[in-house]
C-alpha cells in the first residue's frame, strides 16, 4: 500500500463528505422556513450545546474531542446563516475581545455590527436592529463589568448564551521598549497589566481609552504623522499587531496567567433547557439590615449553587439597592421556580435575564 493510494481514498471520503454535509444544509433549509413560519428564534444555544454534547460521546478517535467541537462549529456557524441573515453587534471597533468573542460563537460569516458603547450594543438587540449582541460581562481578575450589568437596569433584553474567552495581553509599538512615552488601552486592561506595566515601563504615561482596537488605532496613527507618535505603545490582543500595522514587543504580560472573560451573548429571548445551564436574574431590594441575606436564603434551602453576585447602583428612585445574582439550573426547573417565587417575595421587584448553556 503506497501513499498515492492512501491518498485516493481521502478523496473518496471527501466526496462523500462533501455531500454529506450539503443533504445536511437541505434539512438546514427547511429547519429554517418552519422557525421562519412559527416566528422561532433562528440561534438556539440548548440544541449547540447537545450537538456539541453529541458529536463527542460518539468520537472514538484519533481526531480529538476539541478538533471535531472546531469542526462542528464552523459548521453551524455556516448552517446558521443558511436559515437567515443575521448580524451581531459588538463593542468595536474590529479587534476588540468582545469581536473575537463573536467570531468565536457565530463564526465569520454573519454581519458584524461594530458599536461605539456596550449601551449601543444593549440598544441595538431592544431595538431590533441586529439580532444579538455581545458584551462582557466578567472578568477573573477584575470581576463584574459593571458597566454591562448597569444595562440590564435599563433595557429589556435577555441572555441566551454565554462565551469564555482566555484573554492575553500583549504590548505593541513600532519603536523599542526604552523609547516608549505613552501606553493606551482601555481601563480594564491597563489595570490587568499593572504590575507588569510599573516593572517595566515605569515611566511611560499610561492613557485611558474606550477599547483596545481604538488604541491601536490612536497609535497608528500618532506613529505615521510624527516624531513624538512613534514613541506610543498599546496594550491590546495578539491579532490587533496585523490589523493596524504594530510589532509585538512583548507577549502574555497580563499579571494573571489564567485571566479569562465572560461575554454573554443578547436576544429579545432565552432558550429551552440544556441539561447543564446557568440563570440570571436582577433583584431590588430596599436598604434594611437583613435584606440581602433574605434573598440569599431560598438558594441554599433548595440547594442551589450561586456563581457571582453583584451589588450595582440603580437610578430607579423606588429602589434603593439592585443585585445581580446567576446561578447554576434553568428556570424551567421546578426547584428554580420555587426558590425564585421565594427571592420575588423579599423583592421590589426580580427581573429574570435569561437561562442559557453554561460554557465549560
Amino acid at each position: 500500500m503506497d501513499i498515492d493510494y492512501l491518498r485516493k481514498e481521502i478523496d473518496a471520503l471527501d466526496s462523500k463528505i462533501v455531500d454529506l454535509l450539503n443533504e445536511r444544509a437541505k434539512i438546514v433549509l427547511k429547519i429554517g422556513e418552519i422557525k421562519k413560519q412559527n416566528q422561532a428564534q433562528m440561534y438556539v444555544p440548548n440544541r449547540e450545546q447537545e450537538v456539541y454534547s453529541r458529536i463527542k460521546s460518539q468520537n472514538k478517535g484519533p481526531l480529538t474531542d476539541e478538533c471535531l467541537a472546531a469542526i462542528y462549529r464552523e459548521l453551524m456557524a455556516g448552517s446558521l446563516v443558511l436559515e437567515k441573515a443575521i448580524k451581531v453587534s459588538y463593542l468595536g471597533p474590529e479587534g476588540t475581545f468582545s469581536y473575537f468573542a463573536a467570531k468565536q460563537k457565530f463564526g465569520p460569516y454573519v454581519e458584524y455590527v461594530p458599536v461605539r458603547g456596550i449601551d449601543d450594543v444593549f440598544r441595538d438587540v431592544a431595538g431590533g436592529r441586529s439580532d444579538y449582541g455581545i458584551v462582557p460581562v466578567e472578568n477573573s481578575t477584575e470581576g463584574g463589568i459593571r458597566e454591562t450589568l448597569n444595562m440590564f437596569v435599563e433595557f429589556d433584553v435577555k441572555v441566551c448564551a454565554e462565551i469564555i474567552l482566555p484573554i492575553h495581553h500583549n504590548l505593541m509599538a513600532n519603536c523599542i521598549k526604552e523609547e516608549i512615552k505613552k501606553v493606551y488601552s482601555k481601563p480594564q486592561i491597563l489595570s490587568q497589566c499593572k504590575n507588569w506595566v510599573a516593572s517595566n515601563l515605569p515611566h511611560a504615561e499610561l492613557i485611558e481609552v474606550s477599547s483596545s482596537a481604538e488604541a491601536a488605532r490612536i497609535v497608528r496613527d500618532a506613529s505615521k504623522s510624527g516624531k513624538e507618535g512613534q514613541y506610543y505603545a498599546v496594550i491590546a490582543n495578539a491579532e490587533i499587531a496585523q490589523l493596524y500595522g504594530l510589532n509585538i514587543l512583548f507577549k502574555n504580560i497580563e499579571d494573571n496567567p489564567n485571566n479569562i472573560t465572560r461575554f454573554f451573548v443578547l436576544s429579545k429571548d432565552y432558550g429551552a433547557p440544556s441539561g447543564k445551564d446557568r440563570t440570571a436574574v436582577m433583584c431590588y431590594i430596599k436598604n434594611r439590615t437583613g435584606a440581602l441575606l433574605e434573598i440569599l436564603e431560598p438558594f441554599k434551602t433548595y440547594n442551589i449553587n450561586l456563581t457571582n453576585i453583584e451589588s450595582l447602583p440603580t437610578r430607579k428612585k423606588t429602589w434603593e439597592y439592585c443585585f445581580y445574582l446567576d446561578f447554576e439550573g434553568h428556570t424551567s426547573n421546578e426547584t428554580i421556580q420555587k426558590a425564585l417565587k421565594e427571592v420575588s417575595k423579599k423583592c421590589f421587584d426580580m427581573k429574570i435575564l435569561g437561562s442559557f448553556p453554561k460554557c465549560d
